[in-house]
């Protein structure tokens, strides 16, 4: 597996090649435990099928790094992403981050603006949450009290928490759901300890003011874990950065509908290389990232597909990823069902 020794530890991360076009660099960060392979799942697939370079690190704190827990901050995973960048030579690149890992990139466009030419924050919030919060105490807890819990127990939490009430009442979808999360290997060890506690340090929301790189923001409509509203409060922060709310999904709104997100982010990296969208031109948002409404609930043709392709995905769907969404899909899910909290 390619890996590095930067910043005093090993950043081990995934290099996909683009399939064609000019290779344009996108590096993906995941959240609180949260492995480099998630993205595997769907967003990987869509971004090099578009032609982009996709590189997703492992943040520190995840074996084999071997950072002190004291040496696990924000500050410290943000300073591995430049260097990442720098030794692979990406940037100015696309960066995007999920849930805590909105809060490394922010760090990474405060920090070293030079290195990001777009950016887009999905599910993440820059100023304390309650109930937010609460889930992170818990996890810390219950990773100090050393009980073992019932894999079924877990898979139930997890559900609850991390999923969209939509998701949770499709009979076939849940039933995959469930079983990804009750056989995920359970997240332990001083790094990933560590990780739980770096969003007890915010950075103050008018920090976000001076972020001058190009930036979409993502919410998810039904996320208990970061409110859409948390989302939305960094994209009126950051001047010019846009907001999209991604429906009938929950935190793990990337997986449960990732047609309609990776049509949002390669509508958004089209503009940023004067390309057009899917529809439309250039600066507006095409079909495929507001898909074609439908029913309320449903989600629109960008997502479900009208005329299909060998995979069953239409037009833009067929490059955004899955049409079908909801579904964990493979193991790649439940390498990371166990890992975000926060």
């Amino acid at each position: 597996m390619p890996h590095a020794h930067l910043n005093g530890g090993t950043v081990v991360y995934d290099d996909t090649p683009a399939a064609s076009g000019d290779g344009a660099p996108v590096l993906l960060i995941n959240g609180i435990g949260g492995g480099r392979r998630v993205w595997e799942l769907h967003q990987t697939p869509a971004l090099v099928r578009a032609g982009h370079r996709v590189v997703a690190p492992d943040n520190r704190g995840i074996i084999p790094d071997a950072h002190a827990p004291e040496d696990v901050t924000l500050e410290g995973m943000a300073a591995d992403a430049a260097a990442l960048i720098e030794h692979l030579d990406l940037g100015p690149c696309r960066v995007v981050g999920f849930s805590m890992g909105v809060n490394v990139v922010a760090e990474l466009l405060l920090k070293r603006p030079e290195l990001v030419h777009q950016a887009v924050l999905m599910a993440g919030r820059a100023t304390p949450r309650r109930f937010s919060d609460a889930i992170l105490r818990a996890a810390r807890d219950l990773h100090d009290g050393g009980a073992a819990v019932p894999g079924s127990h877990h898979a139930v939490f997890s559900a609850l928490t991390y999923l969209s009430p939509h998701t949770l009442r499709d009979e076939r979808v849940v039933r995959d759901w469930l079983e990804v999360f009750e056989y995920a290997p359970p997240l332990s060890g001083p790094g990933i300890r560590a990780q739980y506690a770096v969003l007890d340090r915010l950075r103050p929301l008018d920090d976000y003011r001076s972020i001058t790189t190009p930036l979409l923001c993502l919410g998810f409509s039904d996320d208990v874990v970061v409110p859409a509203e948390a989302t939305e409060e960094i994209a009126r922060t950051v001047p010019g950065a846009r907001y999209r709310t991604v429906e009938r999904c929950g935190h793990y709104g990337f997986l449960e509908r990732p047609a309609e997100v990776n049509a949002a982010l390669l509508d958004f990296f089209a503009e940023g290389r004067g390309d057009t969208g899917a529809a439309g031109t250039a600066g507006t948002p095409g079909a495929a990232a507001a898909g074609v409404p439908g029913t309320a609930g449903t989600p629109g043709a960008a997502a479900a597909g009208t005329a299909t392709d060998s995979t069953g995905a239409s037009g833009a769907a067929a490059a955004a990823g899955s049409a079908t969404g909801g579904a964990p899909g493979s193991g790649a899910a439940a390498r990371t069902a166990g890992g975000e909290r926060g």
